[in-house]
């Protein structure tokens, strides 16, 4: 019960001493658009995933226009906004009640305004049925039950030199139980059927997901995970590992199957009248340069340098469209495959622009702390940190990094601050907690690290 209450203490601390610079609660005004401000920390987890919202009007009032015609039908209207990122891959979430976002990949490849509508109607339920703040909630209970956990096994050194990295993937892969999921299928049926929508778009979004789902099971490990180890005579074993993956259910079901989902959607289906059962998707979605010149950047996936530059140079001679000129998420791509392919100073060009832009990333943010460290510039690190916190918030990621530059730079602070952090990470992250150990002992010992 002590290690308990001192858990949260330190959480308290941390919170403290981060200061109110690192935390806003005010919206913002996204960038390069009008009508759209954004939960501050909305923008700051997406670009903490090193992903950057697209300033594209016509495709912002597109999406919201879908969305708006769900909630004309809709008994509670959805007090939220649809947002789009510049994932390429086929997803929406809803990281708070205020934001539904849309990956640019999801407006590519779906077939039918339809498509896009069933999006929106599963993720508005999770808003609606106050799904996002449960799962908060949900993320602070299991945090709790592993600080009970490692009480279990006493002592934090142990944690910090043994703990294996297992939690990570429960709180990242269970946003919504099961339930969860098939209630917003459901209540998606419903709300497409009064808005005049199909069941089909809905029935291919499904599908579109279940390729992920049936690659997460799989791969689902069958190996049984125990916390406590019995060894006899009233002596245990602590098995972090099993400790980290029991409570984040990180080895349970990730998703939900395809085939269960669409028997339920098919059995609600069949409960509506037949001119709402029976209709056929008809709009098609409008194409919008933003999406295509994102969906393009695809290409700059190769092992091999020849096709590699042909692929880079076919990028490069396109024209960047107007709502992604100040997008740091394509310079940054840029960036990278210039400096695989060795292009030095074509590298450093584009990360200029990266930083020029309107917002930044993870990625931005450790080099640019790498090299204010190279510079052996304490103030620079000092600033950076700061304005890191701004754009991005406390991330995880980087904590670790902002550990070992204070202690290398003599931010006492700024220590102080990260190293309450990292002990806070002993019952929500063991592997983050190990990698702030490990970084200690590099700053104590003036080892350089790795700066993946």
């Amino acid at each position: 019960m002590r290690l308990i209450r001192r858990f949260f203490i330190v959480s308290v601390l941390a919170f403290s001493l981060t200061g109110c610079a690192a935390i806003s609660l005010e919206d913002k005004q996204l960038k390069g658009v009008e009508g759209y401000a954004v939960d501050n920390s909305d923008l700051q987890e997406v670009h903490r995933i090193g992903r950057v919202l697209v300033s594209d009007q016509a495709l912002l009032d597109y999406v919201n226009g879908i969305k708006e015609r769900l909630d004309t039908v809709n008994s509670e209207p959805c007090n939220c906004q649809v947002l789009v990122d510049t994932s390429n891959g086929y997803e929406a979430f809803t990281p708070s009640p205020k934001t539904i976002l849309l990956s640019a990949g999801a407006i590519a490849q779906a077939e039918s305004e339809d498509e896009i509508a069933a999006l929106i109607a599963h993720e508005m339920s999770h808003v609606v049925n106050g799904d996002s703040t449960r799962s908060k909630f949900q993320s602070v209970a299991i945090t709790a039950l592993r600080a009970g956990e490692i009480a279990a096994g006493g002592g934090y050194g142990v944690v910090l030199g043994d703990a294996l990295k297992e939690s990570a993937q429960g709180l990242i892969y269970h946003r919504w139980d099961r339930t969860d999921e098939i209630e917003a299928d459901l209540y998606a049926v419903e709300l497409l059927a009064k808005a005049g929508y199909s069941q089909d778009g809905l029935k291919m979004a499904i599908r579109r997901l279940g390729k992920y789902s049936d690659s997460a099971l799989a791969n689902r490990s069958d190996e049984e995970l125990r916390c406590l180890i019995n060894q006899g005579n009233n002596k245990f074993n602590i098995d972090f590992k099993g400790c980290a993956a029991k409570a984040t259910g990180s080895r349970d079901t990730v998703y939900e199957p395809q085939e269960s989902r669409l028997m339920a959607v098919n059995e609600a289906a069949w409960e509506l009248p037949p001119e709402q059962r029976r209709r056929r998707a008809e709009s098609d979605v409008p194409h919008f340069a933003s999406v295509d010149y994102l969906m393009n950047l695809n290409s700059l996936v190769s092992t091999s340098r020849e096709v590699l530059e042909k692929e880079l140079a076919e990028v490069e001679s396109r024209k960047v469209p107007p709502s992604l000129e100040r997008n740091a998420y394509i310079y940054n791509l840029l960036a990278e495959t210039h400096a695989i392919l060795g292009n030095g100073p074509e590298a450093q060009a584009y990360f200029r622009k990266a930083i020029d832009g309107d917002y930044r990333t993870t990625y931005n943010y450790r080099h640019l702390l790498q090299f204010a460290h190279k510079k052996n510039d304490p103030k620079l690190v000092n600033t950076l940190i700061n304005v890191m916190h701004q754009d991005i918030g406390l991330s995880p990621e980087m904590l670790p990094y902002e550990y070992y530059l204070a202690k290398r730079h003599g931010l006492k602070l700024v220590e102080a601050a990260a190293y309450t952090r990292c002990i806070v990470s002993l019952a929500s992250d063991t592997a983050l907690a190990k990698q702030c150990s490990d970084f200690e002992d590099a700053a104590e010992s003036g080892r350089e690290i790795q700066w993946h």
